[in-house]
């Protein structure tokens, strides 16, 4: 059954979830906007179950169920996909061979036959889908999300380990690392049939999602793999292939979804939309991260539209192909997007050039120039030559609304001029304009400053509405002036702003400031949260959050592998600020910090979800954490004379920075920066953790999960009524510290700070200056030694204590292996995987307390093995030499401990 995208919009539609629920049985109560139920699909006395109306969606706070009406019908009625729409196609009165043939015939390529048995019984093959044809089949097994992460992980430790798979890479121009880190990119080489049992749930569920094929076979065999994520929850949710010896395209069976990249929507106002995956890579490799691939000249699905509506993204750049299809698909998607009330724009490739992928490839080492160039070059695609010219449009154009753009009208020769003006910025003056007259109009966004930019919007413009171009182009340059004045206030848009706090809030939140054990509250309140463990880490990590207020804020980043829990830690932190002083950034290229507005950065919790995203912009992130300020150099276009000159850029900014990473270690000038944070990787907060997540499976989880918005809201509120006064530190001139190493002259600054960001928190329950300056305590000093003494001690060694757990399993199996062991015979004894020992063995190695061997009776050649035994040595702790305890300090000072 193929059933068109249109159809099952439609199918969906006409039957209201609410209603089909309470078909089956299921009794909705009403609870605020929400309709709630015990859950249908477990045994529980609660009401987990929640629907919402407006969103047509179900979920269960118990199970974890979820989806829209047809994934309800499928799991209630325990069908397939395509039962579940013929049953809601006939309750709803629907065609259902109608809405088959209603898909649209640009759609009918090659498509992947569906895996599921058709009538006659037999299994059918399955076929390659061209690019851009997305797939008809059976949806995934209701835990196939675990399922297919696995697939993507054991498809991208396959590409690192596969030469030939990284080289196809470097051939397409693809050279970035980062952004193969970033993206999970795989390749399928054949293992995965080798490593899964030949029969039983595991095989079954990979033949429901398609991964392997009827007739036992990898799908995506012989591919380059990118996995496509939801754009809601992050998980995968299809695998799209591309062949590295035979041109061919593949996707999963099912549904097209998901979209790669779909941060840029999050983080920019501004989106590329490239015809392909690898376009879309070309772009990214050229410095430019907020390229989106659509999968096909009709490969843009409700998800990418849902994406961009519910991101508020503003102006979409269109990169599709140049040729008849890819012109003919850009102006049909301008016409979607324009109707959702997105701007449109599209680039034109040079003569001879494709596609990006083809540009990228093409130029040697100047990508990122042509790329920009290409991008600021972008206007109106034309029509295809073999076209008749574009009518104008008469239907109504559903305008976004935005009460922060700028708003301008303008009356002339009978036409109406509508602009919302975007921010000034590197000589350019964004706009979008809608010219009307009567019924018909034009509408399209341009650089009010451009010759060539006004001169194409008044060719179009006079054509759709029987006006003089010249008549146009003049009132474009009469919008010149009112548009420079709107342009400031809309660089200010989207700033977040502080709730109104009501009086019984304000001193709830000043009542928890008064707490004598605040810090140790802060830690209850993030194990409330769910995050358990760590009881170090997340009060200092909440103390460089708060640090962000003061004159020099502090700096950390969090070091762990895969899965322990840096990101879980973080997004806690990034709760528990006011949203008005967190900036979240995925990714940052080299230059994208010079460029922030004015204030976009002054006095905020900069969070960087993973420093794979940031090390191309890691002197930026160094210079503006030790100096406060940026300063950049660049040529921009002159408005009144055309000519380039150099314009001088600088951005000021105390900000507070958390990073995490999966390195075992950052580069040296960053690390003295700021706080290395290593996370605990032991048994015991494994426990810990599995603890937390079954209490959050029962009442007492729901009951922890009303109580989040209380907690959150009171830390907001608690840190917005902190004062940015400066703080005083009497006994700072009595105070040691630790000298034999040069890093200190830049540990001990960050230790005074940690000080001063303990008595500012404290500032309701610290004495006052005459001046007003807040005046740390020995409580402060006290906190500072317990939280940072740990954190030092690791800094200043070079086998951080992770390496050093696992040097000592290591140890523990060589004295049971007769001296020596395998990177395998690890593996398997402590149950860690390969990825983790590699890197374990090869920090070990380095440090000279693992040696290679080769045992007796082994051949060299293909297939050797390589055995590792100890040296005789032993990883110390560092011990803080110089360094005054609490009760040291108390002494000198003549204070009572």
């Amino acid at each position: 059954m193929q059933v068109s995208k249109e159809g099952i919009s439609r199918i969906k539609s006409a039957n209201e979830l609410a209603a089909v629920v309470a078909e089956r049985g299921v009794e909705l109560k009403r609870k605020g906007k929400q309709l709630v139920a015990p859950c249908p699909f477990h045994d529980e006395k609660s009401a987990s179950f929640n629907v919402s109306s407006d969103k047509g969606l179900f979920h269960c706070f118990g199970c974890g169920a979820s989806g829209d009406v047809i994934g309800f019908v499928t799991k209630h009625d325990k069908v397939s996909f395509g039962r579940a729409l013929e049953t809601l196609a006939h309750r709803a009165g629907l065609d259902l061979e109608r809405l088959m043939e209603e898909r649209p015939r640009v759609q009918r390529r090659t498509p992947i036959d569906v895996l599921t048995p058709p009538r006659n019984g037999k299994p059918a093959s399955a076929k390659p889908a061209a690019e851009g044809a997305p797939p008809q089949g059976a949806p995934p097994l209701p835990n196939a999300g675990e399922v297919l992460s696995r697939v993507v992980e054991h498809y991208h430790r396959t590409f690192c380990e596969r030469e030939d798979a990284q080289a196809y890479l470097v051939e397409r121009g693809i050279t970035d690392t980062d952004l193969v880190q970033a993206l999970k990119i795989g390749y399928a080489d054949g293992s995965l049939l080798k490593v899964i049992p030949k029969e039983g749930e595991l095989r079954e569920q990979l033949l429901a999602l398609g991964v392997i094929t009827p007739e036992g076979r990898e799908l995506l065999g012989g591919c380059i793999v990118v996995p496509l994520p939801d754009p809601l929850t992050g998980s995968w949710t299809s695998l799209y292939g591309r062949g590295l010896k035979t041109p061919r395209h593949c996707y999963l069976p099912g549904p097209l979804r998901g979209v790669v990249n779909f941060q840029a929507a999050r983080t920019s106002e501004e989106v590329v939309l490239a015809e392909s995956i690898f376009d879309a890579l070309s772009f990214h490799q050229a410095g430019i991260a907020i390229a989106i691939p659509i999968y096909g000249t009709q490969g843009f699905t409700p998800d990418h539209l849902d994406l961009l509506k519910r991101e508020r993204v503003k102006r979409v750049v269109l990169a599709l192909d140049n040729d008849d299809a890819g012109r003919k698909a850009t102006e049909a998607l301008k016409g979607r997007l324009e109707a959702a009330g997105i701007s449109a724009r599209a680039v034109s490739f040079p003569a001879g050039i494709k596609d990006a992928n083809e540009l990228l490839v093409s130029r040697n080492g100047d990508a990122g120039r042509v790329f920009r160039k290409l991008l600021e070059a972008a206007e109106p695609a034309p029509a295809p030559s073999a076209s008749p010219a574009p009518q104008p449009v008469t239907s109504p154009l559903r305008e976004k609304t935005d009460p922060a753009a700028a708003g301008i009208q303008l009356v002339r020769d009978g036409v109406t001029y509508h602009a919302r003006v975007h921010s000034l910025l590197l000589g350019r003056l964004r706009a979008t304009v809608k010219a009307m007259k009567g019924e018909v109009f034009h509408v399209d966004t341009i650089d009010l400053y451009a010759s060539r930019s006004r001169s194409e919007y008044a060719r179009r413009a006079a054509k759709a509405l029987g006006a003089e171009a010249d008549a146009v182009e003049a009132a474009l340059l009469a919008l010149v002036v009112e548009g420079e004045k709107a342009a400031e206030p809309a660089s200010e848009e989207k700033e977040p702003q502080a709730a109104a706090m009501s009086e019984a809030e304000r001193l709830e939140a000043l009542g928890f400031l008064r707490r004598g054990d605040l810090l140790d509250q802060v830690a209850r309140d993030i194990d409330a949260l769910g995050y358990v463990g760590e009881e170090t880490n997340k009060r200092l990590l909440y103390l460089v959050a708060v640090s962000r207020k003061l004159e020099d804020p502090l700096s950390a980043i969090v070091l762990s592998q895969s899965g322990a829990g840096k990101s879980g830690l973080t997004e806690v932190i990034e709760r528990l600020c006011p949203p008005e002083d967190v900036v979240l950034l995925t990714r940052l290229t080299p230059q994208s910090l010079y460029y922030t507005e004015p204030g976009f950065l002054d006095r905020k919790l900069v969070i960087v979800e993973e420093r794979y995203g940031s090390m191309e912009a890691d002197y930026s992130i160094r210079v503006l954490q030790s100096r406060k300020k940026l300063i950049a150099a660049a040529p921009v276009k002159d408005p009144q004379t055309g000519n380039m000159r150099t314009k001088v850029f600088t951005v000021e900014a105390r900000a507070a920075f958390i990073e995490a990473t999966t390195a075992s270690s950052v580069n040296h000038e960053n690390a003295t920066g700021c706080f290395e944070l290593m996370m605990d990787e032991t048994e015991a907060q494994t426990r810990r953790i599995h603890e937390r997540q079954r209490i959050l499976r029962t009442g007492r989880g729901l009951e922890l999960r009303r109580q989040a918005e209380a907690i959150t809201r009171r830390h907001w509120n608690a840190q917005r009524l902190l004062e940015p006064l400066p703080v005083v530190i009497p006994f700072a001139d009595r105070l040691s510290f630790p000298s034999s190493w040069m890093r200190t002259r830049r540990d001990h600054a960050r230790f005074l700070n940690l000080i001063e960001v303990s008595a500012f928190l404290h500032q309701h329950q610290r004495e006052r200056t005459a001046e007003g300056a807040i005046v740390a305590s020995l409580a402060d000093y006290e906190t500072a030694y317990a939280l940072a003494g740990e954190v030092l001690r690791e800094t200043l060694t070079d086998v951080k204590r992770p390496l050093r757990e696992a040097y000592k399993r290591v140890q523990a199996l060589v004295a049971t292996n007769g001296g020596t062991v395998s990177r395998r015979e690890i593996r398997e004894a402590l149950r860690v995987p390969d990825s983790t020992v590699r890197r374990w063995l090869q920090d070990l190695v380095d440090f000279e307390y693992l040696a290679l061997v080769q045992t007796d009776g082994e051949k060299s050649g293909q297939g050797k093995t390589v055995r590792y035994r100890l040296l005789d040595r032993e990883p110390q702790e560092n011990e803080l030499g110089g360094l005054l305890s609490p009760r040291q300090l108390a002494a000198v000072l003549g204070a009572a401990p």
